[in-house]
């Protein structure tokens, strides 16, 4: 007896780390020629980091809105060249802002996790051992915590 079992397309959903560098983009361009696929569900994460500390928040008001007015203004940017790029490759994308009271690696898999996440794209930035160990590794960390498949691209400098 034989049966005549229909093939579903399923969505895969695709995160995709970003922070607009070169190591970020040379990801996404890899994913786009290499792993993309119509039915994809792409979601392209951008992980914003304010960069205030405290004698910042200590100053005026008005200097810290400044900040922030700068910082909204910087996420803007990279977000219309995340978005260029993905139209580049014809690929249907969200893009998504993740918040940082975390680290940008925790960030990521906490985001991947809360979103059914299928498989999981990032950068790398190629640090040495000893930068890495101290500076702790985006990608590492991703690599070591998510509960999902996670291609690294290894950006041609650090080949």
């Amino acid at each position: 007896m034989t049966e005549n079992k229909t093939e579903q397309k399923s969505a895969r959903k695709v995160l995709i780390a970003m922070d607009g560098s070169k190591h970020a983009l040379f990801a996404f361009e890899w994913y786009a020629k290499n792993v993309y696929k119509e039915t994809d569900n792409v979601i392209m994460a951008y992980c914003a980091e304010y960069n205030i500390n405290v004698p910042m928040l200590l100053a005026s008001p008005v200097a810290v809105a400044n900040i922030v007015e700068q910082h909204e203004e910087a996420v803007l940017k990279v977000f219309k060249k995340l978005d260029e790029i993905a139209n580049r490759y014809k690929i249907k994308h969200t893009l998504e802002r993740i918040e940082r009271p975390h680290r940008p690696g925790e960030a990521i898999v906490k985001a991947a996790h809360q979103q059914n996440i299928d498989l999981i794209i990032t950068g790398t930035r190629g640090l040495g051992t000893i930068r890495r160990t101290i500076l702790g590794s985006v990608s590492d960390y991703i690599i070591h915590h998510a509960r999902v498949p996670v291609i690294v691209c290894k950006h041609g400098d650090h080949i």
